[in-house]
């Protein structure tokens, strides 16, 4: 009985989830797409680290 009551407070939420879900279907190739540019970029990061803190 609890566990119905509990499911009747989560109902509201559903079509917010439902909206969500476009979202982070939309987002998700994105994030992929940019993951190798990260993968990318962090050497080059890490190259720079001592420059900038021989500059300070």
């Amino acid at each position: 009985m609890l566990f119905y009551y509990k499911t009747l407070e989560l109902l509201p939420l559903l079509p917010i989830a439902y909206c969500l879900l476009p979202i982070a279907y939309c987002l998700l190739p994105i994030a992929y797409c940019l993951l190798p540019i990260a993968y990318c970029l962090l050497p080059i990061a890490y190259c720079l680290l001592p420059f900038s803190k021989s500059l300070s």
